[in-house]
């Protein structure tokens, strides 16, 4: 696993945080694990890319991340936005694939939830990325202090 800070750039994630909070940008409701029925095992998403196509007209705007990011294919990229609530809600342990890849998890913006990767804390600071494989489970919280917690999570290869 490898974390590093100040991915972007203040700018490039500021442009990026800003369309994300749009009322222009669609986030579709959902769970966060279609088996698990829990209260608060809720959250919105934004399907950029899968299945070989783009699904979304915002796709362009992650072209400097994908540009670092260098994949060689793309299998899926997902933004996720988990709402505020009163106190930290963990989310189900998962992996992203049934198979062997490559997995990022860029941090839109700074909040006090995190994700848990293999055991490890990562805390949400904004313009963080998180590099790791497929095979390794994780899961993400929800924030209790601001209005909602924004990753961007790649699969590739």
């Amino acid at each position: 696993m490898r974390v590093i800070d100040n991915y972007l750039g203040v700018d490039k994630n500021k442009n990026l945080k800003k369309l994300m909070e749009s009322s222009d940008f669609m986030w579709l409701a959902g769970d966060t694990d279609i088996n698990n029925k829990e209260l608060f095992n809720f959250q919105f998403s934004h399907i950029f890319y899968r299945d070989n196509y783009i699904n979304s007209n915002y796709f362009k705007n992650l072209n400097d991340l994908i540009t670092k990011i260098k994949p060689l294919s793309l299998i899926r990229i997902k933004a996720n936005l988990n709402s505020i609530t009163h106190k930290i809600v963990k989310y189900p342990k998962h992996v992203d694939q049934k198979f062997k890849c490559k997995i990022a998890i860029y941090y839109v913006n700074n909040n006090n939830g995190y994700t848990v990767i293999d055991g490890k804390k990562i805390d949400s600071k904004q313009d963080r990325i998180v590099f790791f494989n497929s095979e390794k489970e994780h899961y993400g919280t929800s924030s209790t202090n601001c209005n909602n917690r924004m990753i961007i999570n790649f699969n590739y290869f």
